[in-house]
């Protein structure tokens, strides 16, 4: 799955999507995408992506696929919202 299907089946499936995030790997992705600023980087790009351009969100996310915890923890993910 890549990063653009991955955003549109977040878009799709907002209860998904909580019972994600409330998942460990899901608590570790938010730790991964605030470290750096407190989470004002992911604020403007969650505002951007709801606007319809997801562009910034792309770019968080292949950051943290650049890293081999990172990388793991998006396919993990990704193989959770397809079940």
């Amino acid at each position: 799955m890549d990063i653009q299907q991955l955003l549109k089946q977040v878009k799709n499936d907002p209860q998904m999507v909580q019972r994600i995030m409330q998942s460990p790997d899901g608590q570790k992705l938010m730790q991964m995408l605030t470290q750096s600023d407190g989470g004002s980087s992911l604020d403007q790009a969650a505002s951007s992506a709801n606007s319809g351009s997801t562009a910034q969100m792309v770019a968080m996310l292949k950051k943290v696929m650049q890293s081999p915890e990172g990388s793991a923890l998006i396919n993990r993910l990704g193989s959770q919202m397809q079940q």
